[in-house]
């Protein structure tokens, strides 16, 4: 079986050189989720070799950087011959289109003594005895004949990547992984955007917050490009023994916090230069902007909120898509830790709250349990 795959779009407007790379890691994800067959580069499109009975075809359309792909058949046509190419339409579509109104798409790369409004006038001609007509604006099927230079491919079927960029292509990102709604689709959205996820997971509710966790991230694991999700997980408890010390309605910005100087502490050990969050503004009260503020100042690396402009049922909409909603919503919210946190809690007095509290971030990183999904 031989496939033609379109990289994304964006990727093609980069720099020749950056492309290549955007490529050649798509490329390499390809092969990591496939597991076998024989992939190549040509002009702007990824050509995959495999076995007619290879299943894993289908996992094309959860890997980032890819636009569409097609099953497709070839031949080659020597000397510019149109005539090859009708017979060989015939051969492919005559089945595809018998009884149906059809349209044929045609496009070319390289010099033809023909061009691509003969071949599909042409095409269309030698198949419209087995349709039930053509109808160029809204046909029951379409077929397709792309020419590159001296080979031709037929195809009927285009089949939806998730666009984006190769995943491996911007960096790590340590990524502050509650388990809930928001945080699997903010793990997803930087993925797509080419990151690969550090997840770091504070353990508020034992083994069974444990569970979703790593539920959810089998899921997004499929989405990975093929790339191992590594997970640390946090003894949460401890944290809040020690929270229980501060004003209650500071409980839940101090907490977050915390998160986040622990991944400033995993972004130095795994070469992370981001931390992501599955925060949205004004969702909850520890996410005002005042809060938002107070929670991440002096962190030195630069925080990513993918999902900051999005409602809720944005969020619930992407996660159905991902595949994380059926885990997500059945893990109770750890994070809720006072009824009556402040929206707006003053710098001055979480800064001395934290000295207070001493915590050891290296301490509770070093603690973590880690796995690799």
């Amino acid at each position: 079986m031989l496939i033609i795959i379109r990289p994304s779009g964006e990727i093609a407007l980069k720099s020749p050189r950056s492309r290549r790379n955007f490529e050649h890691t798509l490329a390499n994800n390809i092969r990591s989720v496939i597991k076998e067959g024989k992939i190549w580069r040509s002009q702007g499109v990824l050509f995959l070799e495999v076995n007619d009975d290879n299943k894993n075809i289908e996992e094309l359309s959860k890997v980032f950087g890819i636009a569409s792909f097609s099953p497709v058949m070839s031949i080659k046509s020597y000397n510019n011959n149109l005539e090859d190419i009708i017979n060989k339409a015939k051969e492919v579509f005559a089945e595809i289109v018998k009884g149906k109104i059809f349209s044929v798409r045609a496009k070319r790369i390289g010099s033809h003594n023909f061009t691509s409004l003969d071949v599909q006038r042409k095409v269309g001609e030698a198949l419209y005895p087995f349709s039930r007509g053509v109808n160029l604006e809204n046909p029951e099927v379409e077929v397709f004949i792309e020419i590159r230079n001296d080979v031709a491919y037929f195809y009927h079927k285009i089949i939806k990547g998730p666009k984006g960029l190769p995943v491996g292509v911007a960096g790590k990102t340590v990524v502050l992984f509650s388990g809930g709604i928001d945080s699997p689709v903010a793990t997803w959205m930087m993925m797509k955007r080419g990151s690969i996820p550090v997840i770091l997971n504070f353990n508020l509710g034992g083994s069974v917050h444990r569970k979703f966790v790593l539920e959810e991230l089998s899921v997004l694991r499929k989405w990975s490009g093929g790339h191992k999700l590594k997970l640390f997980i946090v003894n949460g408890t401890d944290v809040l023994i020690k929270l229980s010390q501060i004003e209650k309605r500071n409980r839940v910005v101090m907490l977050k916090r915390v998160m986040y100087k622990v991944a400033e502490r995993l972004c130095d050990k795994a070469n992370a230069k981001s931390i992501t969050t599955g925060e949205s503004l004004s969702q909850v009260s520890s996410q005002t902007m005042t809060n938002l503020y107070v929670t991440e100042y002096g962190i030195k690396y630069p925080i990513f909120r993918p999902l900051i402009g999005f409602d809720k049922e944005e969020i619930v909409e992407l996660a159905r898509k991902i595949g994380t909603y059926e885990y997500s919503i059945k893990l109770p919210e750890y994070c809720a830790i006072s009824t009556k946190a402040r929206t707006s809690v003053e710098l001055d007095e979480v800064l001395k709250d934290e000295e207070n509290l001493n915590i050891d971030y290296e301490k509770v990183l070093e603690n973590s349990e880690v796995i690799e999904i």
